[in-house]
């Protein structure tokens, strides 16, 4: 039998390419028509930086994914603070519904297949505000996919142990028969408290290249000696 009975994984960094803020800024910009000269997008930063830090926008965003309501009022706040004019704040704000701007890893697919083939549960655990069901289906992958917990559905977000017990519920899997990969310490790795063993990603890479998820697969095949 496999080493593991279900892989959970996070979405942004892990699954899906989680495009850097100047790049973000950049896409948002064509899209309202506007100058992406290096010294636009520069001083834009500066000013989302700068507001990012201003105590009333730390305070909504805080727990930013724990409703779709609550996660558009935090960043349209924050964009305001950094000046943007609402036909871009909308622009930006929009940027992770469109699935051709979050692609895929080239190795996501394989990976997914591998582990069903295994007979291996799956479930995807994101800190989202939107509907990941619909994306994924138009990259051609949901259906590898067993249960989604977005933080949007059930009012929290990760670390919060919810999300991966949550997962474990939808899966009728326990923590030990369980695998939970992603990208950031601070979040996936809270997974380790309700007795999941984690496997964090490498930083996510400056462009959607193979992402090494190979290394879950033979982590998954793994036997008992």
């Amino acid at each position: 039998m496999s080493a593991y009975e279900a892989v959970l994984f996070d979405w942004s960094g892990t699954l899906v390419h989680d495009p850097s803020p100047a790049d973000r800024l950049v896409r948002a910009l064509q899209l309202v028509n506007r100058d992406v000269a290096e010294e636009t997008i520069e001083a834009m930063l500066v000013s989302l930086d700068e507001a990012a830090h201003r105590p009333d926008v730390v305070e909504v965003l805080r727990y930013e994914d724990t409703s779709a309501e609550r996660h558009r009022a935090a960043n349209l706040l924050w964009f305001e603070r950094a000046g943007l004019d609402a036909e871009l704040a909308d622009a930006l704000y929009h940027f992770d519904g469109d699935p051709d701007h979050r692609p895929l890893y080239p190795d996501v697919a394989e990976t997914l297949a591998a582990l069903k083939a295994q007979n291996v549960k799956i479930a995807v655990v994101s800190d989202i505000h939107i509907d990941l069901r619909q994306l994924l289906e138009s990259q051609g992958v949901a259906g590898w996919i067993d249960a989604y917990v977005l933080s949007f559905e059930h009012g929290c977000q990760k670390p919060d142990p919810r999300m991966f017990l949550i997962a474990l519920d939808l899966l009728a899997v326990r923590p030990e028969q369980t695998l939970m990969v992603g990208d950031r310490c601070s979040h996936d790795g809270a997974a380790v408290d309700v007795g999941i063993a984690t496997f964090i990603l490498p930083s996510p890479p400056a462009v959607p290249t193979t992402r090494g998820l190979d290394v879950v697969t033979r982590m998954v095949g793994a036997r008992d000696g």
